[in-house]
């Protein structure tokens, strides 16, 4: 699936997306000032880009020549001390793009439109891949001509394999340079667990937030009978009979390791929220994360 089908957005869910902004807990230094709500005032010093006027920003930023000639209001927006890094750890795995599934699709739309927020906002945004086998990602990119490339490398991403995944979150550390804000959209599955490189980010001086994407099949399995499991990322092969009880035993696992995620997150301020591969993109970006106070 390439650029054009798999990350091909509408005009008018951009112009929705456009009136929103990354919500942070912390202020960041940087050099630019972005349109993420901060309580931190930057001094500006050079006019960089115009955005729509959004209820609530500084009518001392409005220009009015613009208004008079489009009859719209913009915003300007200058350089200064106060831009925010933005970080997407896409999780690669095999699991993620397991046939039939949807997780991996949504995974690399919901990492395009985040990362179309942040360039249009005038943050930096960058891509790493989290994965056991390349290191190839996408360096910070800043400003609107740098939505095409963001777009590009993400249709290239291909799935596949197994991932440590608290080794790729500490691996990822190499291209964190900055304080600022890192979202991971992962399935969370590894056998090596997540909390040391979650921990790690932190470290770093990351906000993080983390997107748990579950697929229906995964949350409520329609299997019963005779069948040879096959482990999509490590090929191990096991012969299992599913009855009632092995189902309802599964489905109690699954809500418990929901739990520690969500308990552990809670426990370190994280963000944690989980998304179904089934769900529609708009209702994400424009309902869900804002109630998650991801977005505003």
């Amino acid at each position: 699936m390439n650029i054009l089908t798999e990350l091909l957005f509408e005009k008018e869910f951009l112009k929705k997306l456009e009136n929103m902004a990354f919500l942070l807990k912390k202020a960041r230094a940087g050099r630019y000032s972005g349109l993420h709500r901060s309580t931190r005032k930057g001094q500006s010093v050079e006019f960089a880009d115009y955005r729509a006027y959004v209820a609530g920003d500084d009518f001392r930023q409005v220009d009015w020549h613009a208004y008079a000639r489009l009859d719209k209001l913009f915003i300007k927006l200058f350089m200064e001390e106060n831009d925010l890094s933005v970080h997407l750890l896409l999780d690669t795995s095999g699991s993620m793009a397991l046939e039939g599934s949807l997780k991996y699709q949504l995974a690399k739309q919901l990492a395009g439109a985040l990362g179309y927020l942040a360039l249009v906002n005038m943050e930096q945004v960058g891509v790493i891949p989290l994965n056991s086998g390349t290191n190839r990602c996408l360096p910070l990119q800043r400003g609107r001509n740098a939505i095409s490339r963001l777009w590009e490398f993400l249709s290239q991403l291909e799935a596949g394999g197994e991932t440590d995944l608290n080794g790729a979150l500490r691996q990822s550390g190499k291209y964190i340079k900055r304080p600022g804000l890192t979202i991971v959209l992962s399935d969370m599955l590894s056998s090596s667990g997540f909390e040391e490189g979650l921990k790690y980010l932190q470290h770093l001086g990351q906000q993080v937030v983390v997107l748990h994407i579950l697929s229906p099949e995964e949350r409520n399995p329609q299997l019963l009978g005779n069948f040879r499991l096959v482990d999509c990322e490590t090929g191990l092969e096991k012969e299992v009979s599913i009855t009632p009880i092995l189902l309802r035993t599964y489905k109690e696992h699954l809500e418990v390791f929901l739990q520690s995620i969500k308990e552990f997150c809670l426990s370190r301020e994280i963000t944690y929220h989980t998304v179904g591969s089934d769900d529609k993109l708009e209702d994400i970006l424009l309902r869900s994360l804002r109630g998650a106070e991801v977005l505003v």
